[in-house]
């Protein structure tokens, strides 16, 4: 008889390492925070276009799902740099024509839940992990306002930044632990397309805006939008505390971040 796996977190790592054990013959069931974005009217949380190399590719061949995500990659060949006059530069990867690839996170997530599911994996959703008694693996979670508790023969911590199964260990005896914070945050943003739908800048390219203590990155989506990521301090001069209005945040962007003249 295999033994049980349950993983904590369905992100990408979780989902993933599902396909992997189960191919492997491992019962697996993922207990996930949230609710299941393929079919709830959620955001997928803030994330960053994943450039893709031969790392991730290889990933994605021991899933069987190359194929799938080829059909929503976008290759960049090279870096192209947006300086503060507005003027650009094009810095290529590599003289090889060689290229890095623009990943939606939320539509692979999704596509790696699904597979996970098909080939025998199951998720429970809504589940919160609570607590964790590492010396045991018993597992107990917040579902449906009730608690519940469930003993894990091997357990993987896939539950990302405020992991539970982390925060549990760090309860167990001579164990010492630190926490240390950035003093950079991050922020979503979004280019939408032109009317007809089309890139307004080059698509086959990661965008940089560079701007010394903050800057912003963007990357190229099939539907003709780019996800951009703006890295700032928290706190300062220039910092996300000074943007505190939509006003404030509309004319630091355009003197700050000029987008290409079209």
């Amino acid at each position: 008889m295999s033994r049980k796996v349950t993983i904590l977190g369905a992100g990408l790592v979780g989902s993933l390492l599902a396909i992997i054990l189960r191919k492997r013959g491992y019962e697996v069931t993922i207990y996930e925070r949230r609710p299941d974005m393929r079919s709830a009217s959620i955001s997928a949380g803030k994330s960053i276009n994943l450039a893709m190399s031969a790392r991730g590719w290889k990933a994605l061949d021991l899933a069987g799902l190359r194929s799938e995500i080829e059909s929503l990659a976008i290759p960049m060949y090279g870096r192209y740099l947006h300086q503060p006059d507005g003027n650009t530069a094009f810095q290529p990867y590599s003289k090889n024509n060689e290229a890095i690839y623009s990943v939606s996170r939320g539509e692979l997530n999704k596509k790696l839940m699904t597979l996970a599911e098909k080939n025998g994996v199951i998720i429970e959703f809504e589940h919160r992990c609570t607590e964790v008694h590492v010396e045991n693996n018993h597992v107990h979670f917040h579902h449906n306002h009730k608690e519940k508790m469930v003993e894990a023969d091997l357990l993987f911590g896939a539950d990302g930044a405020f992991s539970a199964l982390r925060k549990s260990y760090t309860h167990m005896d001579r164990v010492n632990c630190s926490q240390m914070y950035l003093e950079y945050g991050y922020k979503e943003l979004a280019i939408l397309p032109g009317k007809n739908g089309e890139w307004l800048m080059e698509k086959n390219a990661l965008h940089i805006w560079p701007r010394g203590k903050y800057m912003m990155i963007a990357l190229p989506n099939i539907d003709g939008t780019f996800t951009c990521t703006m890295f700032m301090p928290f706190e300062g001069e220039v910092s996300f505390e000074k943007l505190k209005t939509e006003k404030m945040l509309r004319s630091f962007l355009i003197s700050s971040l000029p987008m290409p003249k079209r």
